[in-house]
C-alpha cells in the first residue's frame, strides 16, 4: 500500500511510494529535475519527498522506477474529468 504523508492531513504530497515495491534504488533521486526528493538516510528505503510544493508534476521519477513503485498524485485542481458530449444534453 502507498504511504501516507508524513506532514499531516492538510498538506498535500505529490509523490506516494509503495513501501513494498521500493528498493530503494535511489535512480528517481537522480532523475528529479527540480530536485524535489532526497535519498534516505538507510540504505534500502524509499527517498524522502524533501520540497513536494516543488514538483512539476512530470513523471520522471514515475517512467525511471524499474519497480512500479511510485504513484504521482495531481492536485484535485489540475485533474481532469473527461465528460461525454452526448451526456451533456442540449445546454451546449
Amino acid at each position: 500500500m502507498y504511504r501516507e504523508s508524513g506532514y499531516g492531513a492538510d498538506f498535500f504530497v505529490p509523490i506516494q511510494y509503495d513501501e513494498k515495491k521500493c528498493i530503494g534504488c535511489n535512480l528517481c533521486v537522480d532523475i528529479c529535475q527540480v530536485d524535489v526528493l532526497l535519498p534516505s538516510e538507510r540504505k534500502g528505503e524509499n527517498p524522502i519527498v524533501a520540497f513536494p510544493g516543488e514538483c512539476w508534476y512530470c513523471g520522471s521519477c514515475v517512467m525511471a522506477c524499474k519497480t512500479d513503485a511510485i504513484r504521482l498524485v495531481h492536485p484535485l485542481m489540475n485533474q481532469v474529468r473527461w465528460v461525454e458530449k452526448d451526456s451533456l444534453g442540449s445546454s451546449l
